[in-house]
Formats: C-alpha cells, structure tokens, sequence
C-alpha cells in the first residue's frame, strides 16, 4: 500500500519533536530528517498556527508539542475500547492494595504509558505519567513483557519460558523501600500482546504478593475477553 509522503513527512517531523523535551530549532528537524528546510519550514508554519507545535523559547524558537495535539490525544484516553474495559477494575484493584497501576501500549519499539491510577493510600509517589515512554529494550518489567509474551516459545531463554508460562513477570529486588512491580499482558482478538497492565508498589519482605498477582492476572483475562481473545485449550 503507498502512503502520503506529505502525511509520513508530517507524522515524522512531530514524532522527533515528541522525543525532545528540551525542543528542536527547524535546522535540527530537516537536518535530523534530512528533509529540505524550505519543507520543513512550511509543514512547522502549518502546525504552529494551529497550535500543534510551539515555541518553548521564543528566542531560540525552539519547537515543542503544542496545546492541540495534547487534546486530541487526550480524547484517546477518553474513547480507547482498552481503557473503558480495564479502568474500573484497576481503580478498585488500586484502592484495595494501596498499589498504582497503569495501561502501557507498544509502538514502533517503544512502550508510552497511556493511563494512571494512584490510589491516596499508595504509599509511594511514582515518577511515571501518562504520556512517559520506555524503550521495548529497558530492563524494566514492563518492558521485559512486551519482549517475551510477544515472542515464541522456542525461541526464549529457559527463565523466559517459565515466565511466559506463569503468565506476569514481577521484579525480583528483595530489598526494602525499592520499588516492585507486577506486569500482566492483554491480548486481542489476534492473539497479540496490545497492551500490558501494571501494578506498583514499595517491596515488603513481610508481604505475599500472591493474590494480588492472581487478581491482576484475573483482570488482564477478563479484558482480553472483551477485546475479542479466546484462549486456545
């Protein structure tokens, strides 16, 4: 299938500008793109008129995610199948373990966290939002699910093999104060791994994890049903 070049260009120039906090002047985006600047300067015109992107410094004119984009993306949190099916029991499953949890999607090789929910009886103030992005190759378990669950059996490690057979992965720390995370996969109607539900917590050496594991396994299960998923017996 061909694509719009003008579309790609376009979705390629505000995918750069995304990964820059700090912003990029039009010299660094047709440069980094290798795009021609007259180009580059129009689609930016466009998109700064628009309020898709804007100055972060007026004087080094620095562009940034602008206010637009932000709500367009705002109303996928609001619309997302995923989301409505999981958002409910998350929040109860949150409150009753005093844990954060979170929906993460994968895209292109990195992971973005696309929901949040901390609970007043957390009793840690974590660091990740909606909109943070990981790299599928962090060490980071919800990472580390993505790579195995989306991969064939044969061809994983005998540790990975348990673990995609056990069906989460939980951080193995074992030391107090540090943070522990369970990470569960959510399949679709494809068998594929769309998403990956995550709970967040302080390790508790006194603490058996083992029935909130099986609660967020229930949950994913429960969501990939409704996503269209049969497991196959």
């Amino acid at each position: 299938m061909k694509h719009n070049r003008s579309v790609v260009r376009l979705l390629e120039i505000l995918d750069l500008i995304s990964k820059h906090e700090e912003g990029l002047t039009l010299g660094q985006i047709y440069r980094k793109l290798d795009i021609p600047k007259s180009t580059a300067y129009d689609f930016l015109k466009t998109l700064y008129d628009y309020e898709v992107v804007y100055y972060k410094d007026h004087r080094l004119k620095n562009y940034i995610i602008g206010s637009r984009l932000y709500i367009m993306g705002s109303s996928y949190t609001k619309n997302s199948k995923l989301i409505e099916s999981l958002e409910r029991e998350l929040k109860i499953f949150s409150n009753r373990h005093g844990k954060t949890t979170f929906i993460n999607k994968s895209n292109e090789g990195e992971i973005v966290y696309i929901f949040k929910y901390q609970p007043t009886n957390s009793l840690i103030a974590t660091s990740e939002e909606i909109g943070t992005i990981i790299s599928e190759d962090d060490a980071h378990p919800i990472s580390k699910t993505f790579r195995i669950f989306n991969s064939k059996v044969e061809n994983l490690s005998e540790k990975e093999q348990e673990i995609f057979g056990r069906g989460y992965i939980i951080n193995d720390n074992g030391n107090s104060g540090q943070i522990q995370t369970i990470a569960v996969p959510i399949r679709n109607f494809e068998n594929k791994i769309i998403a990956v539900i995550s709970a967040s917590d302080l390790y508790q050496e006194y603490k058996d994890p083992t029935d909130e594991i099986a609660e967020l396994i229930s949950i994913a299960k429960k969501a990939s049903k409704r996503l269209g998923y049969i497991a196959s017996v």
